[in-house]
């Protein structure tokens, strides 16, 4: 399933960046995710961030009560005009789910405008298309998530 997601944050994407490789912005974004438990690494220009999440009720029967996802964003040096590329990838180890998303944060006067394109893959013979389309609201959230909380960080 393909995945769209279009952000606006209130700083330049050299910011916006840095608040991706700080550890107290991550375990925010986790608990704020309502994560029930979570680890956060951050190695140069990689952030790492695993989060043991409950799944909502319509779910369960495919996933189980809880499940632990992956996340990886990975951000490269701003280009001369500024623009940062980057990635974003997650997992739910020991399930047949991925997310591989490309990140271009671009300036925009005072602003950093997102893009997160990319697919969301469930490979599970003559179902997946089903909880793809379950799934991709539970990860347009995580998205938004994202930008909500950065908002409240960037305002700091």
């Amino acid at each position: 399933m393909r995945l769209a997601y279009h952000h606006v944050y209130a700083a330049a994407p050299e910011r916006v960046v840095a608040l991706f490789r700080t550890q107290g912005f991550i375990e925010d974004v986790a608990a704020h995710a309502g994560a029930l438990e979570h680890a956060v690494s951050i190695q140069g220009d990689t952030t790492t961030l695993i989060m043991v999440l409950p799944v909502p009720e319509h779910l369960t029967k495919f996933v189980g009560s809880s499940l632990r996802l992956e996340q990886v964003f990975t951000f490269g040096v701003a280009e001369p005009d500024g623009t940062v590329n980057g990635a974003v990838k997650g997992s739910v180890p020991g399930m047949p789910v991925d997310i591989d998303a490309v990140a271009v944060l671009r300036p925009v006067a005072a602003t950093t405008e997102a893009e997160f394109t990319g697919e969301l893959r469930v490979r599970i013979p003559l179902v997946g298309k089903k909880v793809e389309a379950q799934v991709e609201p539970f990860v347009r959230d995580a998205f938004a998530g994202l930008e909500r909380r950065a908002a409240d960080w960037l305002t700091r």
